[in-house]
Formats: C-alpha cells, sequence, structure tokens
C-alpha cells in the first residue's frame, strides 16, 4: 500500500509540472514583463589611488534619490600588476600611492550600509557589490583605506525622489536567436563625437588618452582613435569585456594611423596583444 501511494503523489507531481508547462502563462524564453534594471553607482579609480563617483548616465554624482543601488568598483588595470609586492613595499616608497601601492581598500559606509573590497587583493580590475538601500535625507562615506584623507567622499541622499531608471536594461525580452555581432570599426553613418589619442612605444608601454587625460571613461558613440605605435611585436586593441577584439594596428605595423570606432555601453579593455589590459567605462 505503502508503494502504491508514493506512486500515486509521483503521479500527481508529474501531472501538475505537465499542466504548468502547457499553461498559456509558461515560456522558456525570457520573462515577457522584466524586472526593472538596477540603477549603479560606478566607483572608477585612477592610477594615483583616487576615485570618482558616476552614475548609470557617466556623470559625476554628489547626492542621489533614496534607494536601493548596485556598486560597482574599477580599476584602470589589476593593481596588482601594477605593485606585485602589494602593501609591504611601504618602506621603499611609503608615500607612493600608486596602483593603491598592490590593490585598493574600498570602503562605504552609513546607515544601514557597510561595504569594503579590496579587488581581490588587486587580482581583479572591477567587481559588481550587492545592491544597497540607500536612505532619505542620510549621508554616507566612501573612502580608499589606504589614503583616507585624499579619497573620503560624502554622497549625501535626497529626502524624496526615486533613482532615475538606467538608460539600457539587460533583462529585455529577445527573441532567442541571439544578437547579431556588429563590427565597430569603420561605421561611416554614425558622426565622430570625439577622438582618442593612443600610443603604443618601443618597450610596449601603452597609454590612451581623450582631450590630455587618461581614459576612464567615455560616452557612447563614434571616435576617431589615432594610433603611434613604435614596436612591431604588438598592435593596440581594443576590446569590450564580452565580446570580441578590434585590433587597431596589426601586431608588425609601426608608424601612426587613423581608424574609427564605435563604443558601445559597458566595460572595455585595451591592451597590445598578450600585455597588460587596462580598463574603462563606456556609458550612454
Amino acid at each position: 500500500m505503502a508503494v502504491l501511494v508514493r506512486r500515486f503523489s509521483v503521479l500527481i507531481a508529474v501531472l501538475a509540472l505537465a499542466a504548468a508547462l502547457a499553461s498559456p502563462g509558461f515560456s522558456g524564453s525570457r520573462d515577457t514583463n522584466p524586472p526593472a534594471p538596477m540603477p549603479t553607482l560606478y566607483v572608477v579609480y585612477a592610477m594615483n589611488c583616487t576615485f570618482t563617483i558616476l552614475d548609470d548616465f557617466g556623470k559625476h554624482v554628489t547626492s542621489i534619490a533614496p534607494g536601493s543601488y548596485q556598486v560597482e568598483v574599477s580599476t584602470p588595470v589589476m593593481f596588482k600588476l601594477v605593485r606585485p609586492g602589494g602593501v609591504g613595499v611601504d618602506d621603499i616608497a611609503p608615500n607612493d600611492f600608486t596602483g593603491c601601492k598592490g590593490w585598493v581598500q574600498f570602503q562605504l559606509t552609513g546607515p544601514g550600509v557597510d561595504l569594503f573590497s579590496t579587488l581581490d587583493s588587486g587580482c581583479d580590475a572591477f567587481l559588481l557589490l550587492p545592491a544597497q538601500n540607500f536612505k532619505p535625507g542620510t549621508s554616507y562615506t566612501f573612502q580608499d583605506l589606504n589614503q583616507p584623507g585624499a579619497t573620503r567622499t560624502t554622497l549625501t541622499v535626497e529626502k524624496d525622489g526615486t533613482p532615475p531608471i538606467p538608460p539600457s536594461n539587460p533583462y529585455t525580452k529577445t527573441s532567442g536567436k541571439g544578437d547579431k555581432s556588429v563590427d565597430p570599426i569603420g561605421m561611416n553613418r554614425l558622426p565622430t563625437i570625439g577622438t582618442v589619442n593612443a600610443m603604443i612605444s618601443k618597450s610596449g608601454k601603452l597609454s590612451m588618452t581623450s582631450k590630455g587625460k587618461s581614459v576612464l571613461t567615455l560616452k557612447t558613440g563614434k571616435y576617431r582613435f589615432v594610433v603611434t605605435d613604435a614596436t612591431p611585436k604588438g598592435g593596440f586593441v581594443i576590446e569590450p569585456v564580452e565580446g570580441h577584439p578590434k585590433d587597431l594596428t596589426g601586431i608588425k605595423f609601426t608608424g601612426k594611423l587613423s581608424k574609427g570606432a564605435v563604443l558601445k555601453p559597458g566595460r572595455w579593455m585595451y591592451h597590445s596583444n598578450a600585455g597588460k589590459s587596462y580598463y574603462f567605462l563606456v556609458t550612454n
């Protein structure tokens, strides 16, 4: 009798599952009512171990509307590559905060929020921290404990309002066939919105600047890349973190050239083939 009861229970469960799968509301594709995209605060580090705080639109922020936000912390390159010995080199260069002495010590504190990250002791270049609820009428402190006096930043939260909706939604329903890959090089239909100067020295050292400053963030759009390549051992490559690399010069090329490239929203990197990767953010 016990065996018959168990078999009957299994049969009922199977029939219930089949009914659910056959119901009009069930779909194997993405939800027809996807959740709203989560607003994000971007903590973008510079090589001197200071940072700026940006919103989803690439704007510097000093105050925000109350609500839930994700927090992304990023560095231009894995800081472990900059200072392999980490903080133990203090006795050699105690006042040199290049690469945060090996890794960041990012801290965010305030009412109901207590976050800390070393980006896995410098082995990561960016990390998305869990969503936090920023309470109305309060303030929160962002700082790096390598040099708290130079980095301490207060972000105030307004008494009312709602966080702005990010310009892109990763949960939007798709056809299920995937997105077509579009080569961002040479799309002459789009207007050029800026110039990026890139350089590879004979020793393979990289730099990428816009308006005289190192590139940490760029707006979405088409740019003219002016690349000076002094080495035949590596080309200048730009690459979305989730995408295909685009070699602007080719490995053996030396000299100067100009190429157009369309940058879409997301995390990007630039490198010289097998060399270090430097990260930057492209915003809407």
